[in-house]
């Protein structure tokens, strides 16, 4: 099989995987637990967040929330700000977006506002996915309590701004006498090839899932700064400092910890081959006439993530034809693929045009070599023509 749907997920790595196996059957514990196993349990908790602390560059490691998912970890960040404001401070707070976010940002904000809890504004992007940062700033109110903006975009791969966004509102912030700003991004699609430094980005809370870097799905995190209350979404007991309760997945945690690490160290040398491989698909799909149009300007996107357009065919029959020859990729983000409905983001980016229903998302990985990108090339050579 040629796989190319990385953005959705990725295979769990061997390094990883040997990592996470003694915590499966040998130390079990719970880490609740006061004996000498379940202390060890706790023991491979902390070092795992104390871990993720320093590659992230927190400041301490109760910043560090372990969660099921990043769908988890967007719902606490928005949702625990949102109680918190309006049912201990009774301010309605304001939220600001964007239209091209993932629907773990949006549908809670959605929900939200149907019960009344909060405002939103979700500001535009250009033709090229990025938003407008005076855009934001325009939409700013008394009462705007947290900016959410997602670091990579999962199925075009533009990079958004985050810095700079950062320090714009820093500024407002330091003309606020009351409440500040709180700036969170989905950074879910963004650790194997861009900086996930909170310093450097200036955020206040980010979101990380594990299953997109290699490490096993059902765990992820959110940072979220120490300054920052919250409400915790669910009731129980007091593991993740009370924050978010229920018996911590140790083996989950030591793999995505590990994932991270590795990640981390193989950022630079990941990037430089995603891109190459990126290059040489698209220079291929040219020498060999195959009519079709990328959906972003490259050197605002991750390399990993290529979307292109194919006016001749839509994007349902190229899927099934590929898949016929074992080849894995998809038409937007994974978890909207089965509602057989066109991109949203693509929808957004070219407003009455055909594109949505005719594109097709790459996503490379470690494991991609250019001799598949060859036979993808031509399958889509044979299928297209």
């Amino acid at each position: 099989m040629i796989y190319l749907d990385y953005a959705s997920t990725t295979p769990l790595n061997k390094t990883v995987m040997k990592e996470i196996k003694k915590y499966f059957y040998n130390i079990f514990a719970n880490p609740s637990s006061l004996h000498f196993l379940g202390q060890k349990s706790l023991k491979a908790v902390d070092e795992s967040r104390e871990k993720i602390k320093e590659i992230i560059n927190a400041d301490f490691p109760n910043e560090i929330i372990f969660t099921s998912s990043a769908t988890e970890s967007n719902n606490l960040a928005i949702k625990g700000l949102a109680f918190l404001y309006f049912f201990r401070f009774k301010i309605k707070p304001h939220i600001i977006s964007s239209k091209i976010e993932h629907p773990s940002i949006l549908e809670p904000l959605k929900d939200l506002k149907n019960l009344y809890l909060i405002d939103y504004d979700l500001v535009d992007v250009d033709k090229f996915g990025v938003v407008n940062i005076d855009d934001i700033l325009k939409k700013i109110r008394e009462n705007t309590l947290l900016i959410s903006i997602h670091y990579v975009n999962s199925e075009t791969g533009t990079i958004q701004p985050i810095y700079k966004i950062s320090e714009a509102i820093k500024i407002i912030n330091e003309k606020r006498k009351d409440f500040k700003i709180i700036f969170h991004t989905d950074a879910s699609q963004a650790p194997l090839t861009e900086e996930i430094d909170v310093k450097k980005l200036g955020v206040d809370m980010m979101t990380i899932s594990s299953h997109k870097i290699y490490g096993p799905k059902g765990i992820a995190c959110l940072f979220k700064k120490n300054n920052i209350l919250i409400e915790r979404l669910i009731s129980g007991s007091n593991q993740e400092f009370s924050i978010r309760p229920s018996t911590e997945a140790v083996p989950l945690i030591v793999g995505f910890s590990k994932a991270l690490e590795i990640v981390t160290r193989q950022r630079k040398i990941f990037r430089k081959k995603a891109d190459s491989l990126r290059r040489y698909f698209i220079k291929k799909l040219k020498e060999n006439k195959i009519n079709f149009e990328i959906n972003s300007e490259l050197k605002l996107t991750s390399p990993k993530i290529l979307n292109l357009f194919f006016p001749q065919k839509t994007s349902q029959e190229i899927l099934i034809y590929l898949d016929s020859k074992k080849i894995y990729v998809s038409s937007g983000m994974a978890c909207k693929s089965r509602s057989n409905q066109p991109s949203e983001v693509l929808s957004i980016l070219y407003p009455n045009s055909e594109r949505p229903f005719k594109s097709i998302r790459f996503s490379f990985g470690y494991e991609t070599k250019k001799e598949d990108l060859d036979k993808v090339v031509n399958y889509l050579k044979k299928f297209l023509h």
